[in-house]
């Protein structure tokens, strides 16, 4: 469970690794078609090196950032490769971070689908065990007797060889004759099946918390796409008109590449965010101990 849950965050991880680098590259070309006319507006004179140099540096700070994200998509890729017991290589990619589907979460998930969490099944069988041990524990105070029709002997649990029938009473009495040790016995297995019992209680209260957590990062990085999204449409628009007004002359070039700053800043929390989404659903896949239905 916990290295599927791995291989796909991992996975996810490297599709918004390719969202990030795709969209570097795509606002790198924009900004090279920018620099060239504020190179071509220079040499003729319409604008001061001011404007060429501010796009020229804008430029080179998208260029930048390309090799770093080239860098990290290889390290992640190195990282599958590994976790899959395999050497470094390429992994393949199938459809885009934008193209994963997300399943749909009921609103009331049944408790039952926590009892297959490996955490769970582990604090049961240890309760289980020290219910065992207890009962045996308790055992030792009546030991067992049969009488051998044979030999006129008695077989006790608490002796290693039969005794004669004269001695019958002695060995019936005889764990109560051996002082604390029993006692002794019988209050460590107790205070055992307590502190299992307790173990027991914190394991299923961390999963349902867990749970809850996950449904709730999902419930609330979905508000905060939304707000995100209409934020973008928002920057994109002032874009626009910033764009128009430096080609017209009603406004520096500063305030076209403020713009450009924040659409690029917001495409890229917009990824990342879509990203974390996908990956809290993986740790709600993790936190029920599989999948909702099987």
């Amino acid at each position: 469970l916990s290295v599927s849950a791995a291989a796909a965050s991992g996975y996810i991880a490297l599709l918004a690794l390719d969202a990030r680098r795709e969209l570097l590259q795509q606002t790198l070309a924009s900004r090279g078609e920018a620099l060239r006319i504020a190179r071509d507006r220079a040499e003729a004179g319409y604008t001061s090196q001011l404007e060429l140099r501010q796009a020229e540096a804008e430029y080179r700070a998208t260029e930048q950032q390309v090799p770093a994200i080239e860098a990290a998509i290889a390290r992640q890729e190195n990282a599958l490769s590994l976790l899959a017991g395999e050497t470094p290589h390429a992994i393949a990619r199938g459809a885009g971070v934008g193209s994963l589907t997300t399943p749909t979460v009921p609103a009331m998930l049944p408790s039952q689908l926590v009892r297959r969490r490996p955490d769970i099944a582990q604090s049961e069988y240890a309760l289980a065990a020290t219910d065992a041990n207890l009962r045996a524990a308790r055992g030792q105070f009546l030991p067992q007797l049969r009488l051998s029709a044979s030999a006129g002997a008695v077989i006790s649990s608490a002796l290693s060889d039969p005794v004669g029938i004269w001695s019958v009473g002695g060995s019936i009495l005889a764990p109560l004759f051996q002082g604390g040790r029993l006692h002794g016995q019988f209050d460590a297995a107790t205070a055992q099946r307590d502190q299992a019992a307790f173990a027991y209680r914190r394991t299923v209260l961390t999963a349902f918390r867990e749970v809850e957590d996950q449904l709730a990062v999902i419930d609330r990085l979905g508000a905060q796409e939304q707000a995100l999204v209409a934020q973008r449409t928002a920057v994109a628009d002032a874009l626009r008109h910033a764009t128009n007004r430096y080609r017209a002359g009603y406004s520096p070039y500063l305030e076209q590449i403020d713009a450009q700053r924040a659409l690029l800043s917001v495409d890229l929390a917009l990824i990342q965010l879509r990203a974390d989404r996908l990956t809290a659903y993986v740790a709600l896949y993790q936190a029920l101990g599989g999948g909702a239905e099987r």
